[in-house]
């Protein structure tokens, strides 16, 4: 136990000297080099190393070191029948898990990494994000990967409420561009667990991943699907 909250304690600081240098904070949106289509992560898992993305029709990383609740984008794949597998960092046998797809050049997937190494154990699932083909204002899904909440309930304004189960993801639910406020509470007793604003561009579609554990740290991080 001490082992784990002396490694969670360097994480929280690694985030606050992110947010200061203008690399993170409660959410963010992307790091900047992300493709349109591909595979990315979602990591949710507070004690969960960083992982890499390795497909089996590829000799280099996809995607390398992908930590707690960052943002980073797309990363292209091979098209064709093929294996993505998620690794720890910098190994191609340390695996975590591993998803057999059919790519194509305009799909988009995304790895859960949720869970934790105490009591649930690292759980991984792989996520097809159907985005909409048409989206009037802006589209929004929330990701469910925060441990010690089986089920959220989550409210996006101006008042569509969803319940989202643990390592589970929502519909993308349409909704006015602009400033947009989200909530969400532990379906078992009402707590509070994320409540924040983000600003949706005109036409976009997004994800907003709640990561972490409850009663110790919750971040919220949003990421651009279209």
């Amino acid at each position: 136990m001490a082992r784990r909250y002396l490694y969670c304690f360097g994480l929280l600081c690694s985030l606050v000297l992110t947010a200061c240098g203008g690399g993170g904070g409660g959410s963010s949106t992307g790091d900047g080099s992300s493709d349109t289509y591909g595979v990315r992560v979602l990591h949710a898992a507070i004690d969960g190393s960083p992982v890499d993305v390795r497909s089996s029709l590829r000799s280099e990383p996809v995607l390398l070191q992908a930590v707690f609740a960052g943002t980073k984008g797309y990363r292209s794949i091979p098209t064709g029948d093929q294996t993505l597998a998620l690794t720890k960092p910098f190994s191609s046998t340390d695996l975590i898990a591993s998803f057999n797809t059919t790519a194509g050049s305009r799909d988009r997937y995304s790895i859960l990494l949720y869970g934790d190494n105490l009591t649930f154990g690292l759980r991984a699932r792989l996520i097809t994000d159907d985005v909409p083909a048409s989206i009037s204002g802006s589209a929004v899904r929330v990701v469910n990967g925060v441990t010690g909440a089986s089920s959220l309930v989550v409210t996006v304004e101006p008042g569509r409420v969803i319940q989202v189960g643990f390592g589970e993801n929502s519909e993308y639910i349409q909704t006015a561009s602009g400033s947009v406020h989200i909530g969400a509470s532990r379906s078992a007793d009402g707590s509070v667990v994320v409540s924040t604003n983000q600003t949706l561009e005109e036409g976009h579609a997004y994800t907003l991943l709640i990561a972490g554990q409850i009663g110790y740290y919750v971040r919220s991080s949003l990421f651009v699907d279209k």
